[in-house]
């Protein structure tokens, strides 16, 4: 069987999506699949070993010309303005990162396609890439996608940013959409990698599949705080401001990961690129981040309390919301964090029973929810 894989794409840091495909490729290969992937070698991309990658556009924010936004996104990164924009559903985001910009959505359909007609998959795996959709229903191919609850048309969305997209679903003798999220929908098969429990999805063609990786439980001291806001939540140097003055000197090491921080060791105040967080989650008493749902899912499956600061971005809210609910974390709004508020919220975390409790139940839950695996045997028996 062969599978074509195509994530999402952004010049801004979106790692969920690409990791999620390099997971999923590399477990359909080594169950005997026949892979390749279409992802743009954007700031998330990274070559798979073995597997074939097709070209891809990459897009720019509100489909701006290139060497605006390449120029004054970045900036906006920096001075924090990015973490002000509301962010009310994923049709805010694709309009965001110029996924449904039409001279995008043109372009990139035609890449698609070009890569369906020379691999000729049997399958079209969509990680919340629009333009997948379309190709496939244009070539005639299955589609397969990744969804999540706040995703859903169903759960929020903005009609008035569908007018390019359907310009273009028009121009394929395709019907009108009043969402881009509608596309969804089309999906043959899609898989949730997370739990009821936490996205309570009802739909008769979505699978809940729990976490994608496989953890091997260690018994570790645990004496770390990690840190990890991802993009567009709390800007890089505020976090490592209110981070360094809440901890520094206290009885925790703390590991804060971020591509717009320069490498630093200060104390116990540790800032890198990247951290093997799969590795440190074993000794980690809190995982402080911004409500993605990697970064939820990761933090459940090592059973760690966690303080999330979802800033004004649904999707991130949503999570947030869903771990307190069942009271496996906090809550922080971005005009709390302060160093006051933020250590407060760490001595709950770290010293509150059921808390502690709950998440090391849920992440049970993740883990034995099927996961790689299962996903692989679902798309096998198509």
């Amino acid at each position: 069987m062969k599978i074509l894989l195509i994530p999402m794409s952004a010049i801004a840091e979106t790692a969920g999506p690409v990791s999620r495909c390099r997971r999923i490729a590399v477990a359909l290969g080594k169950a005997g699949a026949t892979v390749a992937t279409c992802m743009a070698e954007d700031v998330n991309y990274k070559a798979i070993d073995g597997i074939h990658n097709y070209y891809l556009d990459i897009p720019m924010p509100f489909g701006l010309p290139k060497f605006i936004a390449t120029r004054t996104f970045p900036i906006a990164q920096k001075l924090g303005i990015t973490s002000r924009k509301t962010v009310s559903s994923f049709d805010d985001v694709l309009r965001i990162t110029g996924n449904i910009d039409y001279k995008y959505l043109k372009k990139s359909v035609q890449s698609i396609r070009r890569a369906i007609q020379d691999f000729k998959p049997d399958i079209v795996y969509s990680e919340f890439n629009i333009s997948a959709f379309i190709a496939a229903k244009i070539e005639s191919v299955k589609i397969y996608a990744t969804v999540s609850y706040p995703t859903q048309y169903t759960y929020a969305h903005n009609s008035k940013y569908a007018k390019g997209l359907n310009r273009l679903l028009n121009e394929f003798s395709i019907g009108s959409v009043d969402s881009a999220l509608q596309l969804f929908d089309w999906a043959d098969k899609a898989f949730c990698p997370s739990i009821r429990e936490l996205e309570p999805i009802d739909k008769d063609n979505v699978v809940f599949i729990g976490a994608l990786k496989d953890i091997t439980p260690k018994t570790c001291t645990r004496n770390k705080i990690l840190v990890y806001m991802g993009n567009g939540t709390v800007p890089a140097s505020l976090t490592q401001k209110v981070v360094s003055q809440a901890f520094t000197d206290s009885n925790y090491d703390v590991y804060i990961a971020s591509k717009y921080l320069k490498p630093n060791d200060s104390g116990n105040i540790h800032i890198a690129l990247r951290w093997d967080f799969d590795t440190m989650l074993h000794e980690a008493v809190c995982f402080i981040n911004h409500g993605g749902q990697n970064s939820i899912c990761d933090g459940l499956l090592y059973g760690v309390p966690q303080i999330v600061v979802p800033g004004k971005v649904f999707e991130r809210r949503y999570n947030a919301k869903s771990l307190t609910d069942n009271n496996a974390g906090i809550l922080l709004e971005f005009s709390d964090f302060n160093a006051d508020k933020l250590r407060a919220a760490a001595d709950i975390a770290i010293n509150n029973t059921s808390m502690k409790e709950n998440a090391i139940a849920l992440g049970k839950k993740l883990a034995s929810s099927g996961g790689i695996n299962f996903l692989v045997s679902c798309i096998l028996e198509q």
